[in-house]
């Protein structure tokens, strides 16, 4: 059972990550309304319980994607489907949060470009991955800029929760130097998407 640890839970940051995103959405719109259902309690409860859940599933999921890797290496119990799973895990975590923020902030083209850009990135990688003829349990190594491009994702898709834990939400300064991070991160998940491309076709 504890050679399966990683993979479980690789598959709950998963659960986590997705349920955090849809919190976040959540909680911004019954706020923005003014209309939490019924039988749900009392609302603002309700809202601050949803949001202060998506901050700590993000942190969980953030922390888990190093710690699955980590046991799996302990443990000796890396495997195929860890590997496959692993960066699906980031690509839910990443990609959920910046549409709750993208749908938060009504889809300004500034910021859903970019976010369009990272998402269409990585369902192409993920379908490739899936449909690939490599034999079973080969996988491509990860680079080193692949591996700074999930850090760089991970700190993008964060600093808006870290910005509204300390009140910065409302800055100018806070916006605009997210807004540069996620154009950052959509340039380097687009190269290495490119460079994946091409060690698939020169393998």
């Amino acid at each position: 059972m504890i050679r399966h640890l990683p993979n479980i839970l690789t598959l709950l940051r998963i659960l986590v990550g997705a349920a955090g995103a849809v919190a976040l959405w959540l909680s911004w719109r019954w706020e923005a309304s003014g209309e939490v259902p019924a039988g749900l309690g009392d609302p603002v409860a309700v809202i601050t319980g949803l949001a202060s859940f998506a901050v700590f599933a993000f942190v969980f999921a953030a922390l888990t994607d190093w710690l699955d890797g980590f046991l799996a290496r302990k443990l000796k119990a890396e495997s195929t489907l860890g590997a496959f799973l692993d960066p699906i895990g980031d690509k839910v975590l990443v990609n959920g949060y910046l549409l709750a923020y993208a749908a938060i902030l009504s889809f300004p083209v500034e910021i859903i470009v970019p976010i369009l850009a990272i998402l269409s990135r990585d369902i192409i990688v993920t379908i490739l991955r899936v449909s690939g003829d490599k034999p079973a349990g080969e996988t491509l190594p990860v680079s080193l800029s692949a591996k700074l491009k999930t850090v760089l994702a991970m700190l993008t898709a964060g600093f808006p929760l870290l910005a509204f834990v300390m009140g910065w939400q409302s800055t100018d300064w806070a916006l605009l130097a997210w807004i540069g991070a996620l154009w950052l991160t959509a340039s380097m998940t687009l190269l290495t998407g490119l460079n994946y491309l091409i060690e698939k076709r020169a393998g």
